[in-house]
């Protein structure tokens, strides 16, 4: 046989293998209902002290990070947002209904007047049993 006559079966017998189905990468749409949110002020280093000069001391810097609880049926999904600013848009107040797209580790955020909002999921629980 020829080295393309090899090739061409083998290639066809290979590919299979390297397709990813469409509806294991598919990003849903989820809605869900905002049921807590927590705020924290966090200072980087930890420590202020720097000695007897306090010109010594290292140089902090301040972010505010929220954890915003989600519920979709019975999972609640706890997400962390970071920001300088010690604002969480009004879209995750407590009660109100979301819209976003759920992945393994990450949910997206479409909100209007930003450029979409990207948390990273930190924990989840089930709250309904075992089977909903």
């Amino acid at each position: 046989m020829k080295p393309r006559e090899i090739t061409i079966p083998l290639i066809l017998v290979a590919l299979p293998m390297f397709y990813v189905s469409p509806s294991r990468n598919a990003k849903e749409h989820v809605q869900g209902t905002v049921v807590d949110v927590a705020s924290h002020q966090v200072e980087s280093p930890a420590y202020t002290i720097g000695g007897s000069n306090p010109s010594d001391a290292p140089l902090t810097s301040r972010y505010y990070v929220y954890e915003v609880s989600i519920r979709v049926g019975c999972e609640t999904y706890v997400v962390r947002y970071e920001t300088p600013f010690h604002y969480l848009p009004s879209a995750f107040a407590l009660t109100q209904r979301l819209e976003f797209r759920l992945t393994k580790h990450v949910m997206y955020f479409e909100i209007p007047y930003t450029a979409g909002v990207r948390m990273a999921i930190i924990r989840r629980h089930r709250e309904c049993g075992a089977n909903p």
